[in-house]
């Protein structure tokens, strides 16, 4: 383990397009969540929204919403780190890092183990900067907050780390399947609009069991319920992780990483 990190950092750490990319996901990430709240809230259609001015005083910071919030605000930047994901183990195809690394003495599970590595990085640096901004702006604006109230709704970190790991596994899969990072996002972009329409013509229940789906539903918006307003636009906003979909995420997560190894072990890459 301790020498396929090895391998890998020195691979990506002396590339100017990771720190350039990792840096601008973080800052991107911090802006947004601290600086959401003093966003001005717009629309007068409805009593319960017109009450506030700004997102911060509709309690996005409030214990123990605040999870939920910026767990949802900050998954908009996943695609960030899956370029970068995509960028490097693309160039590897392209430069023929790969094949030297196999040449070296690796296996092909020991390098794929490598680009899981890189995943699992991305991942818990993400939820890293969700617990470290959300307990600053926690302890910002709910002076009166026990220790207790911090920990509840923090379930919303697991499903924020479920999301990331199927997006990236998704990445990585695709990347197998098709070595060049500009086909590789095409296709991706391409399936996920494919499976928005087909999920609209199909409906619910079974929309729900298609492979994004389970993810997407993991965290749900939470405005309806911070504005008040769900019986004025129809919406719902689910103030708990629905286990059914963090079971369909893993299950789906689980698939895609083991095929991208089923079909990495197919190609020649000696």
């Amino acid at each position: 383990m301790k020498k396929l990190i090895i391998i890998e950092w020195k691979k990506i750490s002396g590339h100017r397009f990771f720190w350039i990319g990792t840096g601008l996901y973080l800052f991107c990430m911090i802006l947004l969540i601290t600086k959401f709240g003093s966003l001005k809230v717009t629309g007068n259609q409805n009593e319960a929204v017109a009450a506030f001015k700004t997102f911060g005083e509709a309690g996005f910071y409030k214990l123990p919403y605040i999870w939920h919030n910026i767990t949802y605000i900050g998954a908009f930047f996943k695609y960030i780190p899956a370029f970068i994901i995509i960028f490097f183990f693309a160039s590897e195809f392209q430069n023929k890092t790969m094949r030297q690394n196999i040449i070296d003495g690796l296996s092909i599970g020991q390098y794929y183990s490598s680009k899981i590595l890189g995943i699992l990085f991305f991942t818990f640096l993400s939820i890293l900067v969700i617990v470290f901004t959300g307990f600053i702006a926690a302890s910002t604006h709910n002076p009166q907050a026990g220790i207790a109230d911090y920990f509840k709704g923090m379930d919303y970190l697991l499903a924020f780390g479920m999301e990331l790991l199927f997006f990236f596994c998704l990445c990585v899969f695709a990347n197998v399947l098709f070595r060049k990072s500009a086909i590789t996002i095409v296709i991706i972009v391409v399936y996920l609009v494919i499976e928005s329409i087909t999920s609209l013509i199909i409906g619910k229940p079974y929309s729900d069991y298609l492979p994004s789906r389970p993810s997407s539903l993991l965290i749900t918006q939470p405005f309806t319920r911070m504005f008040q307003v769900e019986n004025f636009l129809g919406l719902e906003s689910v103030e708990r992780v629905p286990l059914r979909f963090l079971l369909l995420s893993l299950l789906y997560t689980t698939a895609f990483a083991f095929g991208g190894y089923f079909f990495l072990k197919k190609r020649d890459v000696t």
